[in-house]
């Protein structure tokens, strides 16, 4: 069984006992394996010296994703132009499942994205629905129309389709898994004024 394989397992295994997850969308079950080349940033060539505790629930995944880092393609949506040399220093996600993931679903799209502490993602929308589920570390979410929350490991915020959001992470590195849904899926985010 190769690294990538035991990744979308631990996901899997996540995804299915955690009820918050599989209320928001089943595992999909349509899932072939697509042949996508290893690509690093500078966040997957520091991944396996991160600080990354997680919990008991959400250390599996964080184990499968350092082990398989090597042959993941590590992926960054934005310009320096639009983010700064900084956030790209220490941001970067990979899409395991979905429409252009390690392996192909068109019912659901599964990142796990990295961003370094101290960093503001800020505000951008897509057309999809997501949902993000908290692997490790902690982050302030603000979105147009919702309270602001502050997430921790194990805990989730869902943004609607088109909904601008904003992410600033803390003192630690924020982890995280995300699951896009519904139309717009194959699509990017975009940076918006707030």
């Amino acid at each position: 069984m190769s690294r990538v394989q035991r990744l979308l397992d631990a996901v899997r295994k996540l995804h299915e006992a955690t009820p918050e997850l599989m209320a928001y969308a089943p595992w999909p079950d349509d899932l072939s394996a697509q042949q996508v080349m290893p690509h690093p940033c500078p966040v997957a060539q520091t991944m396996g010296d991160r600080k990354l505790p997680g919990s008991r629930s959400t250390r599996p995944v964080i184990q499968a994703l350092r082990a398989a880092t090597p042959d993941l393609e590590w992926r960054q949506t934005y310009s320096e132009a639009e983010v700064g040399a900084e956030f790209l220093q220490t941001y970067g996600y990979v899409e395991l499942f979905g429409p252009g993931g390690h392996f192909r679903s068109r019912k659901l799209r599964g990142y796990i994205g990295f961003w370094g502490p101290g960093l503001t993602y800020d505000w951008h929308a897509h057309e999809a629905e997501e949902l993000y589920f908290t692997l490790s570390g902690n982050a302030v979410f603000c979105a147009h129309g919702a309270p602001n929350v502050m997430l921790r490991t194990g805990q989730a915020r869902a943004h609607h389709s088109n909904q601008p959001h904003l992410m600033v992470t803390l003192d630690r590195p924020y982890l995280a898994y995300a699951v896009w849904r519904g139309a717009g899926m194959e699509g990017l985010p975009k940076m918006v004024a707030s």
